[in-house]
């Protein structure tokens, strides 16, 4: 297992860090296949790689972003110039398996932990094809994740569910403000702190 964790002071520097985290994975490997969950929870972070990609502008034209579910702000990726038909976000399971039938896996893959600590898809559970990125970066912010973020921390990897699947990826890393990190120990949350990490 090589989960590690980031635990910065507030929502916003969490959305600067995952934003600066995306942007790295197009100017790095303008080839990638990006997994981008789809929520409100992602919304400011999207929007800032929207923004730090005018900015310091990067090669879209071989990059797929395919979106996970659909219940965030799909527009703010037409503002980036990308194919239309590398532009997938419908939020489907379906799609993302069309897209990954011509590639290797995900390099990147963007999720939220949700409070109810569900993960990935929601309209199918099959999150093989999500765990099975490259690169896997897990999202939580807010006191209503603490338990889902503990019950990630306690989990049993290799277990069937997908906090047990999720702790067996050779690079996950999981993302989160200290409101989301209070159920963890205080010894944990100073060692991760962004500070230190």
């Amino acid at each position: 297992m090589a989960m590690n964790f980031k635990i910065f002071q507030d929502k916003e520097l969490v959305s600067i860090y995952m934003a600066d985290i995306i942007r790295k994975q197009v100017h790095n490997n303008p080839t990638s296949v990006i997994g981008l969950e789809l929520n409100e929870e992602l919304d400011w972070t999207y929007r800032k790689f929207v923004g730090e990609s005018k900015q310091h502008p990067a090669d879209f034209s071989q990059i797929y972003i395919v979106g996970i579910n659909r219940d965030g702000d799909r527009e703010v990726f037409e503002q980036l110039d990308i194919p239309d038909d590398q532009l997938k976000l419908d939020g489907s399971a379906d799609t993302m398996k069309k897209v990954l039938d011509d590639k290797d896996q995900a390099n990147l893959t963007v999720l939220s932990i949700g409070a109810n600590k569900n993960l990935g898809y929601t309209e199918s559970g099959d999150n093989d094809q999500l765990f099975d990125s490259r690169e896997l970066m897990l999202v939580a912010t807010g006191s209503d994740k603490a338990e889902a973020i503990r019950s990630l921390y306690d989990a049993v990897e290799n277990h069937d569910d997908d906090f047990g699947k999720v702790k067996q990826h050779r690079m996950v890393t999981v993302v989160m403000d200290k409101e989301a990190a209070a159920l963890l120990d205080q010894d944990i949350v100073e060692y991760y702190t962004s500070e230190f990490a």
